[in-house]
Formats: structure tokens, sequence, C-alpha cells
């Protein structure tokens, strides 16, 4: 028996384990996978078009009828700088030439959007069980509109400073996301990179500093990291 079942709980979960929201990596089978096995399955949306994503999750709910999260990006998007480009590419030039490259081949671009009106309607629309966001929380307009569809509101935190915020504008669970979590990292009230610490020494930090309950994520590979997480 799981010592502290809060999270199983409060999300209506048999295993606390949360999928992590991959965006580009799995889509609507990794989701009903993970929640057909008990935890709780991820739908990234930081890269799908509304359609796409009303698509993905018409597919998970043919599949399962079990709890799922929908999560999406609240960074604001950042201002093309057409000298910092160049000045890069002149610095990476050589390394291009020596492997065959062409150093003026166009860059994919990579379009994360952000959480926005047409999104809020959709959540509206779907009522997934489970919404998370990465870098904060949309504007309290939004996030109103998310809360009044009954959904669990999730956020990571990569501080006690950020983890104490978020519970202040109402989470139902903070992510504390340590330094070893993989992906994007979810800093969004300091750009200061010294104040990211390990995932081991975030965690007991949160829970000391906040009354919702903690998520581990960053390292953690097997049954010995979920056990000290």
């Amino acid at each position: 028996m799981w010592p502290d079942r809060r999270i199983q709980d409060l999300f209506g979960i048999e295993l606390p384990i949360i999928q992590a929201p991959m965006a580009g990596a799995g889509l609507s089978d990794l989701a009903v996978a993970v929640a057909e096995a008990g935890g709780l399955g991820s739908l990234p949306c930081a890269l799908l078009t509304p359609d796409h994503l009303r698509n993905q999750f018409g597919v998970i709910r043919q599949r399962t009828a079990r709890p799922i999260n929908v999560n999406f990006f609240c960074h604001r998007p950042a201002t093309p700088d057409a000298a910092r480009e160049a000045t890069w590419r002149r610095r990476l030039e050589p390394y291009y030439r020596e492997f065959g490259l062409d150093p003026n081949a166009p860059v994919p671009a990579s379009n994360r959007a952000p959480f926005d009106e047409e999104f809020c309607a959709l959540v509206e629309e779907l009522r997934p069980e489970v919404v998370s966001f990465h870098f904060g929380l949309p504007e309290q307009r939004l996030l109103d509109r998310v809360v009044a569809t009954g959904a669990k509101i999730l956020s990571s935190a990569t501080t006690v400073d950020e983890a104490r915020w978020l519970e202040a504008e109402g989470c139902h669970a903070i992510i504390a996301q340590g330094a070893e979590a993989g992906g994007h990292r979810g800093m969004f009230r300091t750009e200061d990179i010294a104040t990211q610490v390990g995932t081991l020494s975030l965690v007991p930090q949160v829970v000391d500093a906040v009354r919702v309950p903690v998520i581990a994520a960053g390292g953690i590979a097997d049954g010995r990291g979920i056990a000290a997480a």
C-alpha cells in the first residue's frame, strides 16, 4: 500500500505516476497506455494546432475512460533577432564546413504556441480531468475558465519561490522540476540558472514550503529513485 494517496485520490488514478507530457515525443497512444496501466496519461499540446488537439483527444476518449492530463505552455514567445542569428551562424560556420554542411541552410522552425483563448475554449469543450502548464500559469481570466470546468490544475516549479507562487495562484498540486529533468527548463520567475538545484534537494524544500501535493520530476529512472523521491 502506497503510504500517501493524495495524488491518486486527487486525480482518480491507481498509481502515483504521471507521464511527462513530452511535446513532439508522444501523443494519444502513449497517453492511453499510461492511463490504462493506472497512471495519469498526458497529452502534450504545445506543438498541436487546435484541430489536431481535438482529434488526438477524441482518439484518447475512444480508447480509455480514465483520467487524462492535457499540457500547455505559458511562455512568452521569443522575438526574432536577425543580428543574433547571424552571429551564431558565423561562429559555427567552420564546424558546418568541417562536416560538409551548408552554413546558409534554413533552420527548421519549431513553433510552440502558448495557451490562449482558442486553447481555453477547447478545454471548456473537451473537459479533461487535469490541465497542466509549463512556465507558470496563463493569465487569470483564462485560468478561471479552466478551473470552472472542474479540471485539476498542475504546473511545474524549479524553485521554492515558484512553488509558493503556484500554490497561491490555486494549483492543486505542484511538479518540483529538478535540474536533472529533461526537456524545457521551466523557470518563470527568474532567469538565474544558479537557482536551479537537483531533484532530491528541491523536492523536500518544496514539500516544506507548500501544503498541496508535490510531484518529483528529474533523474528518476527506477524503483529506488521513486522510493527516494
